[in-house]
């Protein structure tokens, strides 16, 4: 098995940490005011198949340590590496027969984040999120940084080229002052969106498929945050065919 360790990159403060998951998403919380701060934190990210449960050599990319690009380590099992407190991070992986994997979430307050890396088989009917990919406003226009999460998915394709995916779009409407038709067109817009990059950039048209479900899925029904606004606008990738 192999460990690295890792030293930390530019510091960034913050307000909100995670507390549980809800689906892939982590929710935030504020600090209370009788909480001693950590002074150093560090994340251990582990590696491996969700069936046989034994470790997995892959290459796994971390946003959030570099504010410019993403980090990735090259075939690790597992590795250390000093972090941020209260800062954002995303985890993913893309690896040859196993599912895409990405998450993102606001590390545990503990001295020690224990970061599981769980890649599941590649299997018709498997869904991740790809909270990476994101809009600009109410438009269907992509955000330039979404384009690592893209890149990602684009590998996702190469990789395991007999794989057919559908790109299923969410929006956040929990006042429902538009139509339900409305709802799933937006939805169903920036769905096709995603697809036509991934063609653009190599992917054959064939091995994809757009879906909308409009606000019919929001992970927050009552959202209070910008970051429960954003988790209902989301992008989920399916396996349709192997």
């Amino acid at each position: 098995m192999r460990r690295k360790i890792i030293t930390s990159f530019i510091a960034l403060s913050g307000i909100l940490v995670s507390t549980g998951a809800l689906a892939q998403f982590t929710q935030e919380k504020s600090i209370a005011a009788n909480e001693v701060e950590i002074d150093k934190q560090v994340m251990n990210v582990t590696v491996f198949d969700s069936s046989s449960k034994k470790a997995v050599e892959a290459d796994v990319s971390i946003t959030g340590l570099n504010p410019r690009k993403p980090v990735v380590f090259k075939a690790i099992e597992d590795t250390t590496f000093e972090i941020r407190n209260y800062r954002l991070y995303t985890v993913s992986c893309v690896k040859e027969g196993y599912m895409y994997y990405s998450e993102k979430f606001w590390p545990e307050e503990k001295r020690i984040h224990e970061q599981d890396v769980e890649l599941r088989p590649l299997a018709i009917g498997l869904k991740t999120d790809v909270r990476e990919i994101t809009f600009l406003g109410n438009r269907t226009e992509i955000y330039h940084k979404s384009k690592p999460s893209l890149q990602e998915i684009i590998d996702f394709m190469a990789i395991n080229p007999s794989v057919k995916i559908a790109i299923i779009g969410h929006v956040n409407g929990p006042d429902n002052s538009r139509s339900a038709k409305f709802y799933v067109k937006a939805s169903l817009e920036r769905a096709q969106t995603v697809i036509d990059y991934l063609v653009e950039n190599g992917v054959d048209e064939e091995r994809l498929m757009a879906k909308g479900m409009g606000n019919t899925e929001m992970l927050y029904n009552d959202p209070s945050t910008d970051w429960q606004n954003e988790a209902n606008r989301r992008i989920e990738i399916e396996v349709i065919g192997l």
